[in-house]
Parts: structure tokens; C-alpha cells; sequence
């Protein structure tokens, strides 16, 4: 009987280990504390047996096992501490200690006894046993140690043998229906847990929102009742990977449980959800709990907000926010579309089960309350299904939108391929099809659906533009998805014929597409002319921030995008995400125009409008840390290399795991470490610096990038070999070579690259550093050679990095020549290249997933 465990042993030969553990004592005073305490509770003469042997015997009168069996049990029990009982070891006077024992024994399996119950039990309607409620339990402890003052009621009986026959082993369990498991339900669950499971028939179950329903309208119930319903079997898990578990009730039972639901009280359900909406996601997210509370509660709210009335949710401006538009019919659906075509600060489809959650259950409790008038016209009710489906992020809709469109083929061939093409497309953004790997199939059938489509309609018509113009955006989502240049080519040439071709009404759309599709390639002067065409037609803010991106892209004069900016201003509204990006747009501006207080103050105030857990705030946070380390290489001390580097980790924790951001995000940091022990050569920073660069050395998809790496990567090998005495000048060799050979090997060195001849100039430096003067020579000619070239294609070239090259090659070549092994250390730093910030090539390319690659 050491360390607080003890051997009792029963009366039919079962030994049981007792462990006692977690021994508080009270009123002990003196600041002395008695490590000896859990042996003396179990040497004392008998307390403790008596209170084994009596848990023991009340719990297995409880159990029936077919063979023997592991039990192990843990509860609470207070020791009273008088002067004169046996159990009064713990203190001379008065006092209490709180103790905690664990019983752990092998029960033998032994055979089914018959029914003692007075009346035999139904096999329907299985024994209750009570809840064991914190206050039950300790007046069931109290009874067994034997300092309960009071009884303690209770019941118990026997279950018929053929009410619990146990499965065979190895038998598979059968699947039980949904009324099977709704019964099984009601018939055990208690009164608060049933209550509950009604109230979250109206929410989207997470656990998060489960709790918050519960807290705010069923105080009186607590965790038990919250795990009654998740172990009940009337849920089903979801999957995908989230933070935390979701749900979802199957619909048959949902239904049944909103029957017994007050409307009053779904749309307080539903107000809750929304509130955590705003909470948790922001305004980026579409907050459709919000206008289903509203609808429930008989609030006026948009005519078609729930698409009861034969049309769907108009399309969105902004989150929050839909248009006046009429629901889509043949004389409207370009006008329709283009006023769609603006909404590019969200995606169509939701982006993980949680999010998809948010819109689809609160639609169902919508429909349950307020049911939809189907329509006897498969195209018109094919519209309404889609254009609801889209809105409420339903897939069961976008179903339904598919199977009437394929039923409305025959009599409307055109109409009916592109409400068909576009519920495909619909289906292909949701998070069901993202998971399956159904979204490249969904994809390309709803291009080969368009492609039919544009051949059945009349050159010039409305059918025909609005197939070419939904072709273009099926195209683009593929480009997104594959990054393949022939999809893009394949989206321009859908609306490649001239413009006068195009009908009137289709225009401003035709221009707006090109110019995104031009963007997306990389043509920011071509893009710039398509949007200020189709600006011309029709204003609005994404369409102006686009143009803004547009001209940036093409290197304009600030001057030319500080107007567009103030012009797109005024239209944003309520939609965060547009002023989102007017407000880092700005900041752009601001870093271009030398302005950094002003830049980081708009970064600041967009990191604000970027939710937490929104996929905006990685790419933001990216964007700034590029600035502030471009600013921090020009400036001096340590200050802004340390606020560079606190941003660009904060963004490396945002961006999800395998985005290709994070490849960029490691290597900023790499560059920003480097930088920090340049100026304060805190070893450490160069160690993480060598270890992130060679990490993205070696996973770099992009081969510019891999060079450039390399590059960076050698200068870093350089400053060890000099500092720790750690690895060889070889080393910091091999690496330029490597950036030489990578950069020749993707783009030639006809005129050549800045990286190619930097990379032939730190060669050189390294050569001579190792006492190789012929070598040296060589390489640093070929670079001044590079430089040459640049200079001839009218290249900017730095030429600070030319005059280096020149004088180092001049240095080489002197008689009599400087030896490398006696020279010091600020000798040795002269030859060596300098650290550089950074040059990431792609940085201003227009990221695909951003507002300006939707259409």
C-alpha cells in the first residue's frame, strides 16, 4: 500500500485496486502540507474496504455481462476529520478533505437471471434509469461511505431476456430508418433534451451555434441534454475538415421536429445564428439566417427574398444585399447577368461544409414554414429553383433546377441548355462537389452544354450572347481551377466576334468579361481598355476597382488610378468586401507614390475589414509584409525589419495549409530573417532563414522563383561560411550555380535576366573568395556581358549591381593581384554580393482567386 493504491479483497475471492488520488486538505494552516496523507487514507482499518466492497456490490447488481469484463470506476468522497474515529488520521481537529477513488476489477461474465420486476418489462418501452445528476451522485456517494445522514431512494428491475438479447459476436448492426431512430429518441430521451433537439431543428448544427441555441432559449438545460442529442443517432455527421464537428438532422426528421416549433420561436433561433454570423465570419459571408429571421418574423423584406413567389433571390451586389431586379425571364436575363457580373466580391458556391450550413438549413426552415408554389412550366420553375438554389447555397435545389431544365430540352432547346449549363456551373461551386472531385466533370459539361447551346440559337440574339458570355465564365473557372492558358484562350475566344455583332443589352457585359479575362492573363493595358469601355456603358464599383487593378498592372502613372478609386468610392455601399479592396487598393497607391506612413495606415484599416478566419486576411497580410520589407531594405536599424517580419508570420498562420501563398509567405520571411542579421547578426535569424529559403528551394513550383530562391539561398550559405564557420564556401557555390542554370533553363539567357546575371556575379565573388582568379575572371566577364544585354533590350537595371560587377572583374584581373586568404573581414564583405530584398516576380500578378478573377 504505496503511493495511494491499495488491494481489496472481496468476499467471493475478486480483488479490487483502489487508487486514491487528489487529496485537498482543509483548514490545514501553517503553510505545511502532509505528503503522506493518501497512504495513511488507505492503511486505515477498514474505512476504506467497507466503502470499496459497497460501491462494488451496488455496481454490479447493474451489470450482466456475457464474459468477463474490465470495470473501472471513479467518484468523490468527503472524510470527515473528528477526534476518535478511525477515519480522523488526516488531522487532529475538525476539518474536511476531498477525496477522489478509482476502482478498477475483472468481472467474471455470468448467465442472465429472470425478470424480478413485479410486471414484466415491454420490450417498446425500455426501463429508465435515473439521470445521475451531480447532487444524486454525491448523495449516492454519502450513502455507501456511510456518513449520509439521509436515505437515499431509488429503484431498479430486471429486463426480460428477450428485451436485451445481445448481438452474436462479429454480427453486422442493422441500419435503422429514420422513424426507427426518431422513436427510439422520444422514448428515452429526458423532457429538456427532447425540447432541445425541436429548437435545433432551426439552426445550423455546429457545435458552437448548438451551445449558443442552448444558452439563449433552453437555460434550464445543460450538457447532459446536449450530449443526449448528439449521441442519439438522429444526427449526422458531415465531412470535410472544419474546427469543429458538424451536423445535420436528416430531412424527415428535421421536418417532424420544426412541426412542433413555433415560427416565433424558429425565428429566434434563427436570429442567434445570425448574430454569430456577423461574430464569427463578418460581412464577407452571405448572412442568409438573417433575412430567413426576418421573413419567419413577418418583417417586409424583398418580394422575392425567399423565392416563394416563383423567383429567386435577385443576384447580389454585396453581402447583405441583393438588387431590385425582377426575377429572370427571357426578356431579362441579360440584364439580369449584368448586373451578376458586377457581384465579384464573393464566390458562388460556399467553401466548406460550415459555411454551406449557414445558408442551406435556414432556406429549409424558409421553405418549411413559407412552402414554395411549384409552377407547371419546367423552364420557368427550372429559373426559380436555380436562381433560389444560388442564393441559398441549397444543392438540393440546384438538383431540382437541373432535373427540370433536362425536362424542358425538348421545348425549349436553347433557353433550357443554358438555365441548364448555368445550374451545372451552380453545382460545381458547392462544397459537396468540391469534395467529391466532381467539380472538373460539372465544369466541362456545362461548357459542352453552352457550346450546343450557342450553336442552336441565332448569331446576334440575345439566347446566343448570353451562351458566349456564360461559356467565357465556365472557361474561367477551369483556368482557375487547372491554370491552363488554353482555357483562357477558350474564354476570349467565345467573345472574340466584333462588338457590333453583339446585341445592344449584352455589351456592358461583353467588355466587362474581356477586360477580367485580359487581367487575369496579364494584359493590364488591353484590360484597361475593355473596362473603360464597358464603364462607359455602365458604372460600378467592382467594375471601376478592376480598372484600377487593371492600370496598375500596366505600370500607370499614379495619377491615372487615384481618380478611379475616388470614383469607385461612392458606390460601394455596405459591401465590406469592395471596400476591402478600394482600401488596399489604396494602400498600393500610397506605396507607390513613396508614401509609406499613409500605405501602412490603409493596410491597418483593411486588416480591420478582413475577418480573422476570412481567406482575404492571408493574401492582405502578405501584400503588407512585401511592402514593409521593400521599405525596410531601404531604411536603417532593426525596427521596421521586426514590424515586417511580425506581419508576414501573422500571415503565414491565415493562409491555409498547401495554398501556393504560403510558398511565398516562407520565403519573405526567409528574406526578412536574413535582412535582421545583416543589420543586428543575431546568429539565430540565419539559421531559420537558411532552413525556410532551402524548404522553398526545393518545393517551388515556378521555376523564375526556384532561381531567385537559390540566389537568395547562396548569399545566406555565404554569411555562415564566414560567421558560424559552419559548412563551406562551396556550399554558398553551388547554390548560384544552381539559380544560373534554373533561370537559363526557363527563360534562355538571350537578352538574359537580372537573376541570371546576378547569379554569374556571385559566382565570380565566390570564386575569387576560394583563391580561383581564372575562374572568377570568366564568370564576372559574363555578367558584365548579361548587363551589357540588359542595357541593349532596355531593361532597368540597377547600376549600382553593373559598376560592381565591373570593378570586381577589374580587381581579378590587376597585377599585382590582392590574395583573398589575407584579407579581413570588411574586406571579405566588400567582394561579397549584397543582401537584397526580395524580387518576387509574380507579387502583382492578379490572383486568381481574388475579387477580379470572378465573373
Amino acid at each position: 500500500m504505496t503511493q495511494g493504491i491499495a488491494r481489496v479483497r472481496l468476499d467471493d475471492g475478486t480483488p479490487v485496486w483502489a487508487r486514491v488520488s487528489d487529496v485537498q486538505e482543509l483548514g490545514g494552516g501553517g503553510g505545511f502540507q502532509d505528503t503522506g496523507v493518501k497512504d495513511r487514507v488507505v492503511s486505515m482499518a477498514g474505512g476504506l474496504t467497507d466503502v470499496v466492497r459497497g460501491v462494488v456490490g451496488s455496481l454490479r447488481a447493474g451489470l450482466d455481462p456475457q464474459g468477463p469484463v474490465e470495470v473501472a470506476v471513479s467518484f468523490g468522497i468527503e472524510l470527515s476529520a473528528q477526534s476518535g474515529k478511525v477515519i480522523g488520521v488526516l488531522a487532529d481537529g475538525s476539518g474536511k478533505a476531498s477525496v477522489n477513488v478509482s476502482l478498477t476489477w475483472t468481472e467474471p461474465g455470468r448467465a442472465a437471471e429472470p425478470c424480478r420486476a413485479a410486471e414484466p418489462c415491454r420490450a417498446a418501452e425500455p426501463c429508465r434509469a435515473a439521470e445521475p445528476t451531480p447532487e444524486a451522485f454525491a448523495s449516492w456517494t454519502r450513502l455507501h461511505t456511510g456518513h449520509g445522514g439521509n436515505a437515499v431512494r431509488g429503484w431498479a428491475a430486471w429486463l426480460a431476456p428477450e428485451a436485451v438479447a445481445p448481438r452474436p459476436p462479429g454480427a453486422a448492426r442493422g441500419t435503422r430508418s429514420d422513424d426507427e431512430l426518431l422513436r427510439a429518441f422520444r422514448a428515452a430521451a429526458s423532457p429538456g433534451a427532447l425540447r432541445l433537439a425541436v429548437h435545433l431543428a432551426a439552426a445550423p448544427l455546429t457545435l458552437p451555434v448548438m451551445q449558443l441555441v442552448q444558452r439563449a432559449m433552453l437555460p434550464d438545460t445543460g450538457p447532459m441534454e446536449l450530449a443526449e442529442v448528439l449521441l442519439s443517432g438522429v444526427l449526422r455527421r458531415l465531412p470535410g475538415p472544419t474546427p469543429y464537428p458538424c451536423f445535420s438532422y436528416p430531412p424527415g426528421i428535421q421536418r417532424h421536429f420544426l412541426g412542433s416549433l413555433d415560427p416565433s420561436a424558429a425565428a429566434l433561433v434563427l436570429k442567434h445564428c445570425s448574430a454569430y454570423v456577423e461574430r464569427h465570419f463578418g460581412q464577407g459571408m452571405r448572412n442568409f439566417p438573417a433575412l430567413a429571421a426576418a421573413r419567419l418574423a413577418g418583417a417586409d423584406t424583398d418580394a422575392h427574398a425567399d423565392g416563394g413567389s416563383g423567383a429567386g433571390p435577385g443576384p447580389r451586389l454585396g453581402p447583405g444585399r441583393t438588387t431590385d431586379l425582377p426575377a429572370e425571364t427571357a426578356d431579362t436575363a441579360l440584364a439580369a447577368r449584368t448586373a451578376e457580373a458586377d457581384a465579384t466580391d464573393e464566390p458562388l458556391g460556399p467553401d466548406s461544409p460550415e459555411t454551406e450550413l449557414f445558408a442551406r438549413i435556414p432556406a429549409r426552415v424558409l421553405r418549411f414554414y413559407h412552402p414554395d408554389l411549384v409552377t407547371p412550366d419546367p423552364l420557368i420553375e427550372a429559373r426559380r429553383l436555380l436562381a433560389q438554389g444560388r442564393a441559398q447555397s441549397d444543392p438540393a435545389l440546384l438538383a431540382g433546377a437541373h432535373e427540370r431544365a433536362e425536362a424542358a430540352l425538348p421545348a425549349e432547346p436553347v433557353e433550357a441548355r443554358i438555365v441548364l449549363a448555368r445550374a451545372l456551373y451552380a453545382e460545381a461551386g458547392t462544397a459537396a462537389a468540391r469534395r467529391a472531385g466532381r467539380r472538373p466533370e460539372l465544369l466541362g459539361r456545362a461548357a459542352d452544354t453552352l457550346v450546343r447551346a450557342g450553336e442552336l440559337a441565332r448569331t446576334g440574339s440575345e439566347a446566343w450572347a448570353e451562351a458566349r458570355l456564360e461559356l467565357a465564365v465556365v472557361h474561367h473557372a477551369l483556368w482557375r481551377d487547372g491554370d491552363g492558358a488554353e482555357h483562357l484562350d477558350a474564354a476570349l475566344g467565345a467573345l472574340a466576334e466584333d462588338t457590333d455583332h453583339w446585341p445592344e443589352s449584352a455589351r456592358p457585359t461583353l467588355h466587362l468579361r474581356r477586360g477580367r479575362l485580359l487581367l487575369a492573363r496579364g494584359d493590364g493595358a488591353g484590360a484597361a481598355a475593355e473596362l473603360t469601355a464597358a464603364l462607359a456603358l455602365h458604372e460600378s464599383a467592382a467594375a471601376l476597382l478592376d480598372l484600377a487593378d487593371a492600370l496598375h498592372l500596366a505600370d500607370a502613372d499614379p495619377d491615372r488610378i487615384a481618380p478611379v478609386l475616388d470614383r469607385a468610392a461612392p458606390l460601394l455601399g455596405d459591401a465590406r468586401a469592395l471596400r476591402l479592396r478600394l482600401t488596399t487598393a489604396r494602400a498600393r497607391l500610397y506605396d507607390a507614390q513613396g508614401d509609406g506612413a499613409a500605405a501602412d495606415a490603409a493596410y491597418e484599416e483593411a486588416t480591420l475589414l478582413a475577418p480573422a478566419d476570412s481567406e482575404q486576411r492571408g493574401p492582405l497580410l502578405l501584400t503588407w509584409g512585401d511592402s514593409l520589407l521593400r521599405r525596410a531594405a531601404t531604411d536603417t536599424g532593426t525596427a521596421p525589419v521586426d514590424r515586417a517580419e511580425g506581419v508576414l508570420r501573422e500571415a503565414l498562420t491565415c493562409l491555409p495549409a498547401g495554398a501556393a501563398t504560403r510558398e511565398r509567405a516562407q520565403i519573405l520571411i526567409g528574406s526578412v530573417l536574413a535582412l535582421r542579421f545583416d543589420r543586428a547578426g543575431f546568429l539565430p535569424d540565419l539559421y531559420e532563414s537558411r532552413h525556410l529559403l532551402d524548404e522553398a528551394a526545393r518545393t517551388a513550383r515556378d521555376p523564375e522563383t526556384r532561381a531567385e530562391v537559390w540566389l537568395h539561398l547562396g548569399w545566406v550559405q555565404l554569411q555562415l561560411s564566414e560567421v558560424a564557420r559552419e559548412g563551406q564556401l562551396v556550399g554558398a557555390l553551388t547554390a548560384f550555380q544552381r539559380a544560373a542554370e534554373g533561370i537559363r533553363a526557363a527563360v534562355g539567357d538571350r537578352p538574359g535576366t537580372i537573376t541570371l546575371a546576378r547569379a554569374l556575379h556571385a559566382q565570380g565573388a565566390v570564386l575569387y573568395l576560394m583563391d580561383r582568379p581564372g575562374q572568377a575572371a570568366t564568370l564576372l566577364a559574363e555578367a558584365a556581358e548579361q548587363w551589357r544585354r540588359l542595357d541593349g533590350a532596355l531593361v532597368a537595371v540597377d547600376w549600382a549591381d553593373v559598376e560592381r560587377t565591373r570593378a570586381l572583374l577589374a580587381e581579378v584581373g590587376a597585377v599585382p593581384r590582392p590574395r583573398p586568404d589575407r584579407f579581413g573581414r570588411e574586406e571579405r564583405r566588400r567582394i561579397m554580393p549584397p543582401w537584397r530584398a526580395w524580387r518576387a516576380g509574380d507579387a502583382e500578378r492578379p490572383d486568381r482567386g481574388g475579387a477580379h478573377g470572378r465573373s
